[in-house]
């Protein structure tokens, strides 16, 4: 007992220990600990509440204390309680996650090497293809050169056969030499005839290997599609179903269960984001991106900010980042606050075209079969844009269409007479101002 109190009088004359319903003394004034010190969190005697040691402080009784800390106590389990069950939830997630993944990685994978055998493929065949030109263009320069090559044989033995009638002729007698020599002096006019030249006999290997990858990639710009955006599977709520190739999403009644709940996954609305981010600075401006919504009976399209609320519910207005408009009830809106309604006079656009100005501040819709504006958004962006669809139609998906891929091939063209002689008085301007 000695031990406790001089343990307790080394704490600064008060119990050590911080419950306040513990019946001791007070180890310097051999007191009952009677009051609770709130700021110190430990039981004192009445002495020591009014000491300078803790001057200022809550101090009340005991008996109180013991009741709001056990309250106090109750709150904090209830607290801890459901903050393991988040952290249950969390680790149940990572554990989902992280099996998702795995299969996750595996499709991709597969979808990759399918894609780039489908490239080896457009390869092979684009060799097979000009390798077969090459052999066919081989063939024909060989025709072309066998042809003349007999009838220069031909006419090489015709000269040496004419050549052997000369010498042969020369050594006749006189009227034999004038019978024959009407007949030699003619075979010495045909073999007078010069060959025809042969031109362009050789391979046209320019034609062949010349700008060889250039032309195939030109020529593979035929067969791929080219979407300017794409559509983000991992933000895609679980009642929502994306396409292998990203660029179709179709709202399917019930859930998919095996979807991981993760923090970027809309949650409960039935939505998804482009992967493409649309920020200043990333692309040429305005950028845009056409959406087939088909007979869709409820869709909603348009731009969120980054920072969108994704597992909360939220209104889509420009309010709560979000840039849209929408075809509910038969009725097309522009998402604003109130919701503003579309006259379109019965018409029905089959395609929507979402055209983002951030530097311009504006997020315009057009019905790209018709050129019919259908609304313009104006607002100042602080922060990267996302493409956003939203889809409760079981029975048509939102498509995203491919746009046209031109290649254009620069050209310098030589300056005018006059526009040279103008650079060239430009430079001595300069020069003369440089040296001054």
């Amino acid at each position: 007992m000695e031990s406790v109190l001089q343990a307790e009088h080394q704490a600064g004359g008060e119990s050590g220990s911080p419950c306040p319903g513990r019946c001791s003394l007070c180890g310097h004034h051999d007191q009952t600990l009677s009051l609770f010190c709130l700021d110190d969190l430990v039981p004192v005697c009445g002495v020591c509440g009014e000491s300078h040691t803790h001057d200022g402080h809550r101090v009340y009784p005991v008996e109180e204390a013991v009741h709001d800390c056990k309250g106090e106590l109750e709150r904090s389990v209830n607290m801890l309680q459901k903050r393991a069950c988040k952290c249950e939830l969390i680790k149940n997630t990572c554990q989902s996650a992280f099996k998702y993944n795995q299969c996750q990685a595996q499709q991709t994978e597969a979808q990759i090497r399918e894609e780039f055998e489908k490239l080896h493929q457009f390869l092979r065949e684009q060799e097979e293809s000009r390798i077969t030109a090459l052999r066919q263009e081989e063939e024909e320069k060989q025709k072309k050169t066998e042809e003349p090559s007999e009838k220069v044989e031909e006419m090489m033995k015709l000269i040496s056969d004419t050549i052997g009638a000369i010498e042969e002729m020369m050594d006749a007698d006189d009227v034999d030499f004038q019978e024959r020599y009407e007949g030699t002096i003619k075979r010495v006019w045909e073999c007078q005839k010069k060959p025809r030249k042969i031109f362009r006999t050789l391979i046209d290997v320019a034609k062949h290997v010349g700008n060889l990858r250039f032309k195939v990639w030109e020529k593979m710009l035929e067969t791929a599609s080219y979407f300017p955006v794409t559509l983000d599977p991992n933000s895609a709520s679980t009642s929502l179903t994306v396409s292998r190739d990203l660029n179709q999403v179709q709202y399917k009644e019930g859930q998919q269960l095996s979807l991981p709940s993760i923090p970027e996954r809309f949650n409960p609305y039935a939505c998804v984001l482009g992967s493409e981010v649309t920020a200043s600075g990333q692309q040429s401006w305005p950028y845009s991106w056409v959406v087939e919504v088909g007979q869709s009976s409820n869709w909603t399209l348009g731009v969120a900010k980054v920072s969108v609320k994704r597992g909360e519910m939220y209104e889509a207005c420009p309010e709560e980042g979000l840039w849209t408009i929408s075809l509910r009830d038969g009725e097309y809106r522009a998402m604003t606050s109130p919701c503003e309604r579309l006259e379109l006079n019965g018409h029905r656009p089959r395609r929507i075209r979402v055209c983002v100005d951030w530097k311009g501040g504006r997020v315009s819709f057009v019905d790209p079969d018709c050129d019919t504006h259908l609304y313009t958004f104006s607002h100042t962006f602080s922060e990267a844009l996302l493409p956003y669809f939203e889809s409760i139609c079981p029975t048509q998906p939102l498509v995203l269409r491919p746009q046209s891929v031109s290649v254009v091939i620069q050209k310098h063209e030589l300056p005018d007479e006059e526009e040279e002689e103008e650079d060239n008085k430009k430079v001595t301007e300069e020069t003369s101002s440089h040296t001054a």
